[in-house]
Formats: C-alpha cells, sequence, structure tokens
C-alpha cells in the first residue's frame, strides 16, 4: 500500500473524529508523538507540535500539510504548527509553550504530555542528584506545570482532555514495578500515572485526564539508526558496565573482610588497573586474584575489559560509591585519575605504586553488547504474550480511540497490552508483628531516625528502639534544632547517657548522614520521614473560578523534592551501610485532612512505592544487602482513616509496629535467598 493510500484509508477510519479539536503535544517530532500528531491531524484536529529540535519537526508539519492538502482541507498549512526549541527540562520553556498555543488559537482541548527523556541509566547508589532531578523536572514535573497552565480554560469551556504518556514500567494501580538501572524514569513514569489518578476528581467532570503506558515499541528507538544505538544495545551497555563495577566493588569488599585491612588500602591494586598483574601477584588478596582470574577468562579478548579492570567512567563510579560508603575521604574526582590515586595509600604490593592506566577502546566490544543485547531483547519479546511489539502508529492510533471516549478519567492504558510482569510488588496490609527472635537483633544497634515535623511519631519510634527494643543508639538527623529539642526534653535520661543524639541537617541532607556515619558509626537500621508536611493547597479553583489558591508549579516541583526526593538523599548512603535496613515512610493524613491532602498523599506514596521497588531490586545485586521497604501512613480509602483519639492511638502503634517488623534483622540472600528477595521492596499500609 502507498503512503497516499495509507493516509487515505486512516482519514477514512478517522474521519471527523477530533474535527476542530486544539491538540498540544510535547515531543511531537518523533515516534509517538510524531505519530500523535500526524493522526489527529488526519481525524480534523489542529495540531501543535513540541520539541527541542528544528529539524524534525519541519520535515514532519511539511508532511502532515502534504497530507491534508491531499485530501481537500483548503487551510492545511494553518492547522498544523511547530514550536521548536522546547524543552520540558526548562520551566520557562512550559510557560512559552502555553501561552503560544492560546495565543494562536484561542484554547486547547487536548494536552498530551509525550515528551520524556531516559533519564542517567545509573544505579541509584551511582546516579548523581542532579540528573535524577533532571529526569523527574522533564518527565514529571513539565506535565503539571502544562496541566496548571491549561486546564484554567478547559474548565471555563467546559471540556478538555489530558493524556500523560507514561510506561509500563511506571506500574499499574496498586503495583510497582522494579526497574533496575533506571530508577528516574521508573518513578517519573509511577509519577505520571499516579497524577492522573490525584488530580481526575478535581479536574473533572469538565475535563478527563489519563494515563497511556506502552511498553516496547518498534520503531528507530528500539532498533536505533546509523547516529544512535539500538535499545537493546543500550540496555546492554548499561548491565555490562554494572555488571563489571559490581564485581570489582564486591571483591574489594570480600577482600577487606578477609584480610581485616580498610579498603583504601586495597584500592591501589585496582586502581593501577592491571588484570595480569594481579593475577600474578601472589601477595594480593585471594578475592582480587580470584577477580582477575574471573575476568581474564570470560572477557572478549578484542577489548581492553580483559586486561583491565575498570574503565575511566567505571573507576570514577567505584570511587564515587566508597566515598559515599564512609571508606574514603571526602575527595573532588574531577580531575585526572591519575591526580586522584597519588593521593591513596600505597597499598601492598609493587604494582599497587603504579599510576592509573587508562585502558584504550573498545574497553566492551561490539560483540559483547550484540551478545548482551540479544538476551535483552529476548526478555523484552518474552514480557509479550503475542511476542509481538507495536508499532508506534499502533500505540497511537489506540490513543486516538481513547481520547474520543467522554466517560474515562484518572485511569491508565496499556497500549501495548498483553504484557507479563517481571517483577512486580503489590501495595499491602500490615498483618502480624516481628518475631521476637527477630527483635532481639535490635538490642545494641544504631538506628538513624531521619524526620522533623511528625514528632509523635519520631517521638514514639525512639521510644520503641531504646526502651523496649534495647537498642545501643538512636541518632536523630533533623532539619532544625527543633525536634532535638522536643525529643530531648522527652527523653532526658537518653540525652545524657549519649543513647540519644542529633545532627542537624538543614539544607545539607547529605552532609549530615556523612557525619552520622563518622561520629556514630553506620546504621543498622535507617527510618526516612519526610522533613516536611505535605502542602495545604487546592487542586482545583473555588466556586468562583479563582485558581490563585491551587497547586502552582513551583509548589509541584516542591512536593516532589520534600516528599520524593529527600527519600532518594538517604537511601543514596544508606545503600553503602552493610546489610542496613532502610524503611521510606509517606506522610500521614487523617479524617482531618482534606480531600487535597489525601490525593497528594496518595501521589506521594504511589510514586514513591516505584523506587522502593526498583532499589530494592539493585539492592539484591550489591554486597551489602541492605532491606529497603516503605511504610504508608495514608489509606486508599477516605472512610478507613482513623476518626477517634483512640483509633488514631492504634494507627500510631500500628505505625511502630510495621517500622519494627522492617527494620529488624532480615536474611540474607546466604541464608535465605527466596525470603531476602520478597522481604524487599514492598509498601506496607498501616
Amino acid at each position: 500500500m502507498t503512503r497516499d493510500q495509507t493516509t487515505s484509508t486512516l482519514a477514512r477510519r478517522l474521519g471527523g473524529l477530533h474535527a476542530d479539536k486544539v491538540a498540544l503535544i510535547t515531543g511531537g517530532s518523533v515516534g509517538i508523538g510524531a505519530s500523535l500528531g500526524r493522526m489527529l491531524a488526519l481525524s480534523g484536529a489542529r495540531v501543535i507540535l513540541a520539541a527541542r529540535t528544528p529539524g524534525p519537526l519541519e520535515q514532519l508539519r511539511d508532511r502532515i500539510v502534504a497530507e491534508l492538502a491531499a485530501l481537500g482541507y483548503a487551510d492545511a498549512d494553518a492547522r498544523v504548527v511547530i514550536e521548536p526549541n522546547c524543552d520540558v527540562g526548562n520551566p520557562a520553556d512550559m510557560e512559552r509553550l502555553a501561552a503560544n498555543a492560546l495565543a494562536r488559537f484561542g484554547h486547547v482541548d487536548y494536552l498530551i504530555n509525550n515528551a520524556g527523556v531516559v533519564g542517567t541509566e545509573d544505579m541509584v547508589i551511582d546516579m548523581p542528584i542532579d540528573g535524577w532531578r533532571q529526569c523527574l523536572q522533564a518527565n514529571l514535573n513539565s506535565n503539571y506545570a502544562l496541566i496548571r497552565a491549561l486546564a484554567p480554560q478547559m474548565k471555563r469551556r467546559g471540556a478538555g482532555h489530558v493524556i500523560n504518556v507514561s510506561s509500563y514500567f511506571g506500574g499499574e494501580k496498586y503495583v510497582a514495578i522494579a526497574y533496575p538501572n533506571r530508577a528516574d524514569y521508573a518513578v517519573s513514569k509511577a509519577g505520571q500515572r499516579a497524577m492522573v489518578e490525584a488530580l481526575a476528581r478535581f479536574l473533572g467532570p469538565e475535563i478527563q485526564i489519563n494515563a497511556v503506558a506502552p511498553g516496547p515499541v518498534d520503531g528507530d528507538r528500539l532498533r536505533g539508526t546509523a547516529e544512535r544505538p539500538s535499545m537493546f544495545q543500550r540496555r546492554a551497555r548499561v548491565i555490562l558496565e554494572n555488571r563489571r563495577l559490581g564485581e570489582v566493588y564486591a571483591a574489594l569488599y570480600a577482600a577487606t573482610r578477609a584480610e581485616g585491612l580498610p579498603i583504601s588500602d586495597l584500592l591501589p591494586a585496582i586502581l593501577a588497573n592491571d588484570v595480569r598483574a594481579v593475577m600474578a601477584d601472589e601477595r594480593q588478596p585471594g578475592a582480587l586474584r580470584a577477580l582477575a582470574e574471573r575476568i581474564w577468562a570470560s572477557s572478549d579478548p578484542a577489548g581492553s575489559s580483559r586486561t583491565h579492570f575498570l574503565s575511566e567512567r567505571l573507576a570514577r563510579k567505584l570511587l564515587r560509591r566508597l566515598t559515599h560508603g564512609g571508606h574514603l575521604p571526602a575527595q573532588v574526582t574531577d580531575g585526572a585519575m591519575t591526580d586522584f590515586s597519588a593521593t591513596l595509600p600505597a597499598g601492598r604490593a609493587s604494582v599497587a605504586h603504579e599510576a592509573w592506566r587508562s585502558p584504550p577502546e573498545p574497553f566492551f566490544t561490539q560483540a559483547e553488547y550484540e551478545r548482551e543485547g540479544s538476551k535483552v531483547g529476548e526478555r523484552i519479546l518474552g514480557m509479550l504474550h503475542l511476542r509481538r511489539l507495536p508499532t508506534n502508529d499502533d500505540v497511537a492510533l489506540a490513543t486516538i480511540y481513547h481520547l474520543a471516549d467522554p466517560y474515562v478519567s484518572g485511569e491508565t492504558f496499556h497500549t501495548t497490552g498483553g504484557l507479563r510482569f517481571e517483577r512486580a510488588v503489590t501495595e499491602g496490609e500490615l498483618f502480624g508483628k516481628a518475631s521476637p527472635q527477630r527483635l532481639a537483633g535490635l538490642r545494641g544497634a544504631t538506628v538513624y531516625l531521619v524526620g522533623e515535623h511528625m514528632g509523635e511519631h519520631l517521638a514514639r519510634l525512639t521510644g520503641a528502639f531504646l526502651d523496649e527494643h534495647g537498642a545501643g543508639r538512636v541518632v536523630l538527623i533533623s532539619e532544625s534544632d527543633a525536634t532535638p529539642t522536643r525529643l530531648g526534653a522527652t527523653f532526658p535520661a537518653h540525652l545524657a547517657s549519649g543513647r540519644l543524639v542529633s545532627v542537624v541537617a538543614s539544607e545539607e541532607l547529605e552532609a549530615a548522614l556523612e557525619q552520622a556515619r563518622a561520629t556514630y558509626g553506620p546504621a543498622d537500621a535507617i527510618i526516612s520521614t519526610p522533613f516536611r508536611p505535605l502542602p495545604t493547597v487546592r487542586l482545583a479553583p473555588g466556586p468562583d473560578g479563582d485558581w490563585s489558591e491551587v497547586l502552582s508549579a513551583e509548589g509541584f516541583v516542591t512536593l516532589v523534592e520534600q516528599q520524593i526526593t529527600h527519600h532518594v538523599r538517604v537511601a543514596q548512603r544508606a545503600a553503602t551501610m552493610e546489610r542496613a535496613r532502610l524503611v521510606l515512610v509517606t506522610p500521614p493524613t487523617t479524617h482531618r485532612s482534606s480531600e487535597e491532602e489525601f490525593a497528594l498523599a496518595n501521589f506521594v506514596k504511589t510514586t514513591l512505592h516505584s523506587f522502593t521497588a526498583t532499589l530494592g531490586a539493585e539492592c539484591e545485586r550489591l554486597c551489602h544487602y541492605t532491606a529497603v521497604n516503605q511504610v504508608d501512613l495514608t489509606r486508599r480509602a477516605r472512610d478507613e482513616e482513623p476518626r477517634t483519639p483512640a483509633e488514631e492511638h492504634e494507627e500510631l502503634e500500628r505505625f511502630v509496629e510495621a517500622v519494627l517488623l522492617t527494620s529488624a534483622p532480615l536474611p540474607s540472600p546466604e541464608e535465605s535467598r527466596y525470603r531476602a528477595r520478597i522481604y524487599r521492596g514492598n509498601a506496607i499500609t498501616v
């Protein structure tokens, strides 16, 4: 079938389905966004296509205009508008885009938040926090910014439809999907879905808001182009790099356990970056020699990954991990690796005196990428019951029909369909308590309590750990000195004995965690609660149509920072602590909370669960075996919230039981692979 015939067939199928509507599509130059723009135009809509790069936008516009003209549209040229140089990671661009769309057509009927970025493609432990923020800004915060800018005119006109293009990896209702090496992306996509569920009742009945969640889609992004590797090969690179980094990292830990030496004494042998030298040197620890032998035996001889332990990129990640883990002093590692390696101890062997050796390219070979990429492709196809991938046009067509449904709101439509969950974690109710044997493991433990505004909860946990279960020390890490003062007044004996201590973080949370570790030792359990409460704002205008008190775009960014990124910052340090248990706590609500607070709390707990599940899966691959779980203090149904003082006290006690359940010692993979796997990544509602 020729392109003209395809256009004619589509026009007949879609004929007038979205006649005279105005649609704004971000990420509208390629992929799903380009297909959506074309099909909406063929179904009678006027379209505004926004993207960063002018060239592809201009080419797409010319194609669509030519197709519309061939179908007989007299004003074809005016029906397709492009907005180039539009970056969803830039809030100013979002303001400009919304203003230009309204100035051009007077209104927008459909907002399709399609643009996004792939993220840093790092494990959480290695992820630069600025990279995390950039991904959430582009993929999540930008969605709310455009909704906030365009919803007022949709409400006034009595109709509108918002579509957030999420992902299969954003999960489903009450289900989180672990996506190792892509936590920032997965959380942003879960947030897009959770946003839809949270805002639907406030934007309605005039505005519908839904999400579509495609899985893998057959197209240039998946298969690659001459300028860009395929998704399979990009994933292969991440897998190969993290596997090598994990092997080196684990070998250093195994060596320091066996030899009783600090990692800083063993590190020079790795930074000398000579696999054969370590193999030949009998003075090297057995774990390092075994690592060298495995690398030599299993790596492609055509790549330098056989003769060198690490590429420079991986070496910098290793140093960052070890610095965060307290094994190296805080260093600026942006300079040459040779400069940094010179600051380390000489080590135990002659090889350790050598400077950093940069490996020649390629580190991993194309054959290794292709071999690993083939495995990735098979796994992806294995997720599909029909073992075939939809195209961009297939996903766009399903979305076009979904847009025409006038009754659905607050839902997520899986346009790929037929996906089999690989590693999914559902929300769960708290049933039962930690056994006395597990609780006995808290005796003498060091517990970090991170928090500020949840004073009653922090006080009750302090008493439970110190008075009831014999923890050795509670280290309170707070935003200000107000909370330590209150807790000190409640527990004066523990304050005097040094069993209750505090570190004030202010805005330097990472520095406070490092100070706590350096002063009081690594934590056995870390309980992370937010420093700030949920905002008390409206999510819909008042009866008079006033939007001034509705959560602003800037307010949404702050919400994400305080309630989600806050926990990520804690988790990055916690994941470097040996066999620690990390508990992430989402904000509480009661029957006195507004509907908006309740909706925002559920948005937070759904979005954060994607992070909890992903970090839980990643920590299985780290030698620390940090156990990560989540405790939620908001229920899905408001009528289940406690309503009397007695019920509120009961919920507080259930909260303590849930924290004890997840912070008492948990089995390691050596003790039970089965239990170690299922006791991680959970979200427990109290």
